[in-house]
């Protein structure tokens, strides 16, 4: 598309508040970074258990730098203007690691990377059968999503029920499609007594 000269505006566009946002960022910008860093050096100061669970709060100012503000401001929507505490970093993966440190890291990550896995195999069955395609589509795509998303978000707020939809739903699919799609073996003890009622 680009080649034919079309969307090239709107990329143009885009490029430059990407480099505007690197060259002057908003305070926004730097409460992020900061946030980040805070949670790495939390991190290097606990690396196997962290500080400890929802205790990002307490910590995240004797590990941040004077760039980091008070809170940020909220206003519109719907809602009139207030300050909203920082209290996380705004990452899945680095509230994870700062809080319960790589233990906690690898047993959440591991988890889903597991899921995927499951996700991706059963994903393999349906196109080899050619049946539940559209299902697996989208189990898969709602975890790479979300594990995306985490890289730069965090739980919490309505999105709490979206992800535990997602998870639950990549789950389902990954882990009970073969029982679905499997016929019972006759070597088995479920598939000795279909095959003495069909008798």
């Amino acid at each position: 598309v680009g080649g034919f000269g079309v969307g090239t505006a709107m990329l143009q566009e885009r490029i430059g508040s990407i480099t505007q946002v690197a060259d002057a960022p908003d305070q926004s910008v730097v409460d992020r970074y900061t946030l980040w860093a805070s949670a790495v050096g939390m991190w290097r100061e606990q690396p196997v258990t962290g500080v400890g669970l929802k205790n990002f709060p307490e910590y995240r100012d004797g590990h941040a730098t004077l760039a980091l503000s008070s809170g940020s401001d909220i206003e519109g929507a719907g809602e009139t203007y207030h300050k909203q505490a920082l209290l996380s970093p705004h990452s899945m993966y680095l509230l994870v690691l700062s809080e319960q440190g790589l233990l906690g890291f690898c047993a959440l990550v591991g988890s889903w990377l597991a899921l995927l896995v499951c996700a991706v195999r059963a994903l393999g069955r349906a196109r080899r059968d050619g049946a539940g395609l559209d299902c697996a589509l989208i189990a898969c795509g709602l975890l790479l999503w979300q594990l995306v998303d985490y890289v730069y978000g965090d739980i919490g707020g309505p999105s709490t029920v979206l992800t535990g939809v997602a998870l639950g739903l990549t789950a389902w699919w990954g882990l009970t499609e073969r029982a679905f799609t499997e016929a019972p073996r006759r070597d088995t003890l479920p598939g000795r007594v279909e095959e003495a009622v069909a008798r």
